[in-house]
């Protein structure tokens, strides 16, 4: 009972999320649905939590307190350096938008880049190594794994930055703008320095503690099993549940796409940027078993 709660709590927070971020501006126009309090920070704390919950079921708990912990502080000092400098980013400034602050930067971006670093995580996983989670051994598989989680997760700021950055939101505000709706290139390699450098922390734990077979065995078997070595966790990571960090991504896109404040074109650059890994991530989870199968002698958590 225990190993179903957490798919069930990730399942659930998903499906908020596309009630109001999705369907209700589906219907725009039709049927007025009521919306969840909170706007933009509600929701994002819901997928922020749906990320640490499947992670938890997925990774075990030592493991997603490294990961988030490590995209936590990470991501807030390369963000406190950044607004500070202007050298890792490029020169901007947040607004009070996002709420309260630690430093420069709002409590919320913590939360909002574990939100998707996780499902980013999977989808490179699942493209690369045609499994959900873990890194094999060896520093070219870390630093390979590292850096397509790393493009996986900037590709999807091509589409949220300028609606956050946007005359419409102004969540932040670049000094000096740029050629990309007003953003400056130098923002995204900004953001792939510092997804790689969480990406590389974390996988280079995920390595010593969970450790995997090469990529090529692993092909060749059972890629629905996880490795002996990963503690407490709480089951197997089928086709089911691999697939919700996989929706979430997709649920992401779509969600920015019909905010109602993404500029025009917006929506051919995301499916070009994002539609190939989710593409290549669902059409993987063809390979994994369908649904969760207790094992013999099943274990309690």
């Amino acid at each position: 009972m225990r190993r179903r709660v957490l798919p069930a709590v990730a399942t659930v927070l998903l499906a908020v999320f596309a009630y109001d971020a999705v369907l209700r501006s589906l219907l725009t126009g039709l049927v007025r649905l009521p919306g969840l309090p909170g706007g933009l920070t509600v929701l994002t704390s819901i997928m922020a939590l749906f990320s640490l919950a499947h992670a938890w079921y997925c990774l075990g708990g030592r493991l997603t307190l490294a990961f988030f912990g490590l995209s936590a502080i990470v991501s807030w000092a390369f963000e406190q350096v950044g607004v500070a400098t202007g050298l890792v980013f490029g020169a901007y400034q947040y607004t009070d938008y996002l709420g309260g602050k630690l430093g420069h930067v709002p409590l919320l971006i913590p939360l909002a880049w574990f939100m998707m670093i996780y499902p980013s995580y999977v989808i490179a996983n699942l493209a690369l190594e045609r499994r959900p989670t873990g890194t094999p051994g060896g520093a070219g598989s870390l630093l390979r794994l590292a850096a397509a989680s790393a493009a996986v997760m900037t590709v999807w700021d091509l589409v949220i930055d300028p609606i956050l950055s946007g005359p419409q939101v102004r969540a932040w505000v670049w000094e000096t703008g740029g050629p990309y709706y007003g953003v400056p290139i130098q923002n995204y390699l900004g953001w792939l320095a510092t997804t790689f450098a969480v990406y590389l922390a974390y996988r280079a734990i995920e390595q010593q503690v969970a450790p995997l077979p090469a990529s090529a065995a692993a092909a060749a078997g059972r890629i629905d099993e996880r490795p002996a070595g990963l503690p407490a966790a709480l089951g197997p990571v089928d086709r089911r549940v691999a697939a919700l960090p996989v929706a979430a991504y997709g649920l992401m896109l779509a969600a920015n796409l019909l905010s109602g404040v993404a500029p025009a074109g917006l929506a051919i650059v995301g499916l070009l940027v994002m539609g190939p890994p989710l593409a290549l991530a669902a059409w993987r989870l063809r390979r994994l078993s369908p649904g969760v199968s207790e094992p013999a002698g099943g274990r309690a958590g």
